[in-house]
């Protein structure tokens, strides 16, 4: 059964490439009404707003930095006035980097920790209200099976991961009551540009990596031919957005791993 989205309004950071252009992309098509963010990458952004736009598809791309609480009430705000409130958000903006035992250079910890944890904090903190305001909703947050099984040569990155999905089995019992679900997704590697670097690497580079994958499969977001051949990451597999709301389908971290 295909899920219909159409009396979805949905924020989702990061969105401009990557997962979350993919994650825009599904729930545009899906009938959502989407709004994403981006930060630097606004041509990239543009681009992806004109061509689902193009699609009869509605969806706005908004400005905003994950780390700032100023632009989170900005982005809850610009989407409560253009459609009339928030029914679910998906918290996809982060960032990927190596921080060796050793932590040589201690900014980067901080950035990721800023980034990825702090944050997610703020922007939750903004977008839950605006959920309770549309009497309920859900909360995606995008972990990582690092999070879950740590990387080596990346603990910043995979502690942040995990604090995720620390943070959705914390909120799924507190916001229950207000008909709020919290899930976490969790993908495994997946080839995008964060993870170009590791993932088009040498060939026993990427011999490493794909030893680390049970389903013996990489997914690929951009080849049509590869997505044919293995499904594509899909939100709704979660029963993230579905209808009716099925309460015990919270405080979840649904994980999905690829090789090619």
């Amino acid at each position: 059964m295909t899920l219909d989205l159409s009396r979805h309004r949905i924020l989702v950071t990061g969105g401009s490439r990557g997962i979350g252009a993919a994650t825009v992309r599904l729930l545009a098509g899906l009938g959502a009404r989407v709004a994403f963010t981006y930060l630097r990458r606004e041509d990239e952004a543009l681009r992806l707003q004109a061509e689902l736009t193009d699609q009869g598809r509605t969806v706005l791309a908004i400005r905003a930095d994950q780390r700032r609480r100023e632009d989170a009430q900005v982005a809850v705000a610009t989407v409560e006035a253009a459609w009339g409130g928030l029914d679910a958000f998906v918290g996809n903006a982060g960032i990927w980097a190596a921080t060796p035992a050793e932590l040589e250079d201690e900014s980067v910890l901080l950035d990721i920790l800023e980034t990825n944890v702090t944050g997610l904090f703020r922007w939750h903190a903004e977008v839950i209200p605006a959920l309770k305001r549309a009497g309920g909703g859900n909360l995606v947050l995008l972990s990582s099976t690092a999070g879950q099984r740590g990387e080596s040569g990346h603990g910043a990155y995979a502690a942040s991961k995990g604090a995720v999905i620390s943070l959705v089995k914390s909120l799924a019992p507190e916001l229950g009551p207000h008909g709020i679900r919290v899930n976490a997704v969790a993908p495994g590697w997946v080839d995008t540009d964060m993870s170009a670097s590791a993932l088009r690497a040498d060939t026993a580079q990427r011999a490493r990596i794909a030893a680390n994958f049970p389903l013996g499969r990489r997914h690929h977001r951009r080849s049509a031919q590869r997505q044919r051949r293995h499904r594509p990451l899909r939100l709704e597999e979660g029963l993230i957005f579905r209808d009716p709301p099925q309460p015990w389908r919270s405080s979840q971290a649904v994980s999905r791993e690829w090789k090619s």
